[in-house]
């Protein structure tokens, strides 16, 4: 028989060393509002960009607001939930990009508390402390990247932050439920993981095996099968997706509300339209496999050695006595940070590589350790904790399981890979590696002094991309800031603003922002005009519906697609032509301007013929 492991329980390895009043959760959740408000006050009000994603943001919860059916009148790559919620919002409060903002931070707010809830019960106070620092610090509102809607206060798709919410209640309803199965937590999780398949598929997946480890936690256990239980959790389940077939079969047939219901894994598993685009593959790490798993394998590889040497400094030291102990201690400390610190910012920058390898092994440890436990230990439930905390992390990772990254997806699909690793270093490496408190405590200032000069470096990357923002665009309540090369668009949106509000417009290849801020619907429902939304014969059905609604104005902005294969906007069908040719044949630009044609480098607004296209 396989001994028990090591126990290894939070409330040994910090708390009892330390003053308690130093781990009380209440302080350490005014710590981290007090650093969320820091880097909200960086980021202020220069979140969005100003032509990609986050204007579709805002304009389909607007157009839902004002009584337009999603997916009919109004596209989406995603499920119902979070533009409906949206909607709700500017219903009650009117639209505006603050109002979304608002609400943002209240989400953020209660994915950091039930965050930390569950960090703190898999590894103590302290390592839950650092990990939401990196959480809030790296992940909450920083920008490395010139395009923005990578952060919560705006995100690129709202999907993506209540399907963080949604997530982490889940893991912690699931965690309580392996403990005490009773009619609450079996309704609850089946209602969350209900909430997952209108939201996104990585949630969905994630959501998935969240349950069945949580399943398997208990099984292990031996406690009775309650098929009571399992029926609430089914039917609860399957509630957030009816509900959404009884208000859509009001505007649609049965066949399509239902459709519309599951749009969030329908567009993965019945159609290659949006999987099959090549960005999808890149954003994967898929476009060169073999080059990314050797660079991720390195940067696996390196992030191993260097908690390794935190390890092996904390160990020599912990067998040293008296003032060699003292001085050893400081400079261990000072040679870890020294190292931490002397790295590049671009390798910081890259240090999501290091994610999948690392997280895959520590999965792999704790599948290992769960199954060669043979009695209910006294850090079961932290251990528990622990498993879930790192099946969440690593399902998370899986769209970008060879480009591992912090910025851009990376602010939900790699936070909790961070916020385990951060916790494994400042939380399970000291019980695991020290046999002192002393040790203990010098491993997790080891683990802090490794970790911090990354979250320095990232944040001056963060603050000098903000410092560049300085274009005021909007008003009141939807004003932002972003770059100034982009003024003649915010020129362009004040003059929209003096059109009648039942001007229609059309933005190609994408650009629902100006359709947002001066109010002015599109006559075509997809947010973008390339691509998924026309490839494969779509783009001559869109020219058929502009024939029967063509709009007053059609404005064409720069935008670089290569990444979608496509040199210039408008080279061939599928790819702007057909667009292209109809608005050439039916518009006209200012006097003395050419037959329109799609321009790489300045913003073109064109306005409908007399007696152009139409009925």
């Amino acid at each position: 028989m396989a001994p028990s492991p090591r126990t290894i329980s939070p409330s040994e390895h910090h708390e009892g060393s330390v003053a308690r009043w130093l781990v009380h959760p209440g302080l350490h959740l005014l710590i981290l509002a007090v650093v969320a408000a820091y880097f909200l006050a960086v980021s202020w009000r220069r979140w969005p960009d100003p032509v990609l994603d986050f204007g579709r943001e805002l304009y389909v919860p607007w157009r839902l607001a004002e009584g337009a059916v999603l997916y009919r009148d109004v596209d989406d790559f995603y499920g119902p939930l979070s533009q409906y919620v949206n909607a709700a919002l500017f219903r009650l409060f009117g639209p505006g990009l603050m109002v979304l903002v608002t609400a943002n931070l209240v989400v953020f707010a209660g994915i950091v508390v039930v965050l930390y809830g569950l960090v703190r019960r898999a590894w103590g106070g302290v390592a839950a402390l650092a990990a939401l620092v990196v959480f809030v610090a790296v992940f909450g509102f920083s920008r490395f990247m010139y395009a923005g809607n990578f952060t919560y206060a705006a995100p690129y798709a709202h999907e993506t932050t209540h399907g963080m919410l949604v997530l982490v209640g889940l893991a912690a309803v699931l965690w309580r439920w392996v403990e005490r199965p009773d009619w609450w937590t079996s309704a609850g999780g089946g209602v969350l993981f209900g909430l997952t398949l209108v939201l996104k598929p990585e949630f969905i997946l994630s959501g998935a095996c969240l349950a069945a480890t949580a399943v398997a936690l208990q099984l292990r256990r031996g406690m009775p099968w309650r098929w009571d239980r399992m029926a609430v959790a089914a039917a609860g389940a399957v509630l957030p997706t009816f509900a959404f077939i009884a208000y859509f079969s009001r505007h649609v047939a049965l066949a399509d509300a239902a459709a519309y219901a599951g749009r969030a894994w329908l567009s993965v598993v019945a159609t290659t339209r949006y999987v099959g685009d090549p960005a999808q593959a890149r954003y994967a790490g898929l476009d060169k496999p073999g080059v990314h798993l050797w660079e991720h394998s390195g940067a696996a590889l390196a992030a191993l050695g260097l908690v390794a040497l935190v390890a092996v400094l904390g160990r020599w030291g912990e067998r040293l006595r008296g003032n060699p102990a003292r001085w050893a201690e400081v400079a261990g400390l000072a040679l870890v940070a020294t190292v931490a610190a002397s790295l590049p910012a671009a390798i910081w920058q890259e240090s999501g590589r290091c994610l999948p390898g690392v997280l895959a092994l520590y999965l792999g440890w704790s599948l290992w350790e769960q199954r060669r436990r043979t009695a209910v230990v006294a850090d079961a439930a932290s251990a528990d904790a622990r498993l879930l905390l790192a099946v969440m992390a690593v399902t998370l990772m899986a769209r970008m399981v060879l480009n591992g990254r912090v910025y851009h997806f990376g602010y939900y699909q790699a936070a909790v890979a961070a916020v385990v690793v951060v916790g494994v270093v400042c939380g399970e490496l000291p019980a695991r590696v020290a046999a002192t408190v002393r040790g203990r405590r010098w491993l997790v200032a080891g683990g802090v002094a490794l970790v911090l000069p990354g979250v320095v470096a990232l944040s001056r990357i963060s603050h000098q991309t903000y410092r560049a923002l300085t274009l005021s665009m909007g008003e009141g309540r939807d004003q932002f800031y972003t770059y100034g090369v982009v003024e003649p668009l915010a020129r362009v949106v004040g003059q929209l603003k003096t059109l009648p509000p039942t001007t229609t417009l059309l933005v190609l290849p994408e650009g629902l922002m100006l359709n947002y801020l001066p109010r002015l619907r599109s006559p075509l429902a997809p947010f973008f005009f390339y691509s998924a939304a026309t490839e494969d014969g779509r783009e001559a059905r869109l020219v058929e519906e502009l024939q029967q609604r063509p709009p007053d104005y059609v404005i064409t902005l720069p935008r670089d697609l290569s990444e979608y294969g496509i040199r210039l906007y408008g080279e061939r069908s599928g790819a702007g032509a057909d667009l292209m040719r109809w608005v050439a044949a039916h518009y006209h630009g200012a006097p003395g301007d050419p037959v329109p044609t799609y321009r790489g480098d300045v913003i073109q607004v064109f306005q409908r013929t007399a007696g152009g296209a139409g009925k």
